[in-house]
């Protein structure tokens, strides 16, 4: 039985996996440039770092949208991030970061000298450009669901987006070069996806606090605010309210 859904699983990652055209150019000038080797090898990393991602989110049922091939790496979507506990969340994410210490020790058993200095260089780099507060980096998620567990959802997420617009702009004036534009170039359009993502996955949210798991911890508000993690309740003139009869208003509150 586990081995029929080990391979079910398999099957339903082929057809989610995706290959970016870019990808196929990037591989077609490493094998004329006679790079192919190190090229992969930083690919396979990065690949490796989604890996984890993938594998601690099927531990915690998420569910699978892609797995996308980029020119520089991969990229992990789950159709339900955000609709889990933060706990889990915040798992799925930490475990791109902290899969860099069982890639550390790979190269070191498995690779010496030059390329080793290599691969180690790579992994290195992979592991801080991915603590970036830059959308979509795992450093962005882990301070956006941080800020959800401490403050309003909304707020958290424009202050998420404030922070990732700033830091963007710090990285591309020091790392403008010939060699990063397509990085950059990414970034930039991930930067004007997530200003668009905001309102319609709150929207999703609130039209859907009625069909979330009830959270055990309580939280009483007096304005008008919604805490991740807590079953919230509000003190109005008319006595107290349930979230869920605060839907309506938090769909109108969201920006259109």
């Amino acid at each position: 039985m586990k081995k029929k859904l080990i391979i079910q699983h398999l099957k339903n990652l082929f057809h989610r996996l995706k290959i970016h055209p870019l990808t196929v150019l990037y591989f077609g000038f490493a094998l004329i440039g006679g790079y192919l080797k190190w090229y992969l090898s930083a690919l396979m990393i990065v690949c490796l770092h989604e890996l984890c991602h993938l594998l601690m989110a099927y531990y915690f049922h998420f569910e699978i949208e892609k797995v996308e091939i980029l020119p520089f790496g991969a990229y992990l979507s789950l159709h339900d991030f955000y609709f889990h506990s933060l706990m889990e969340e915040i798992c799925v994410v930490l475990a791109g970061p902290c899969s860099h210490l069982i890639i550390y020790s790979m190269i070191c058993l498995c690779s010496q000298g030059v390329y080793r200095d290599y691969l180690l260089l790579m992994n290195m780099c992979v592991f801080g450009f991915n603590l970036l507060p830059i959308y979509p980096m795992d450093g962005y998620r882990l301070i956006n669901l941080l800020l959800q567990s401490l403050i309003d959802l909304k707020k958290a997420f424009y202050f998420s987006l404030k922070l990732s617009v700033f830091s963007f702009c710090i990285f591309f004036v020091f790392y403008l070069r010939i060699n990063t534009i397509v990085i950059l170039g990414y970034l930039f359009v991930q930067q004007f996806y997530l200003l668009k993502f905001i309102p319609e996955y709150l929207r999703r949210y609130y039209s859907e606090i009625a069909t979330l798991k009830p959270a055990k911890k309580v939280k009483l508000h007096h304005h008008l605010s919604y805490r991740r993690g807590y079953h919230n309740y509000y003190l109005l003139d008319q006595g107290i309210k349930d979230e869920k009869e605060m839907v309506f208003i938090f769909l109108k509150n969201v920006k259109k």
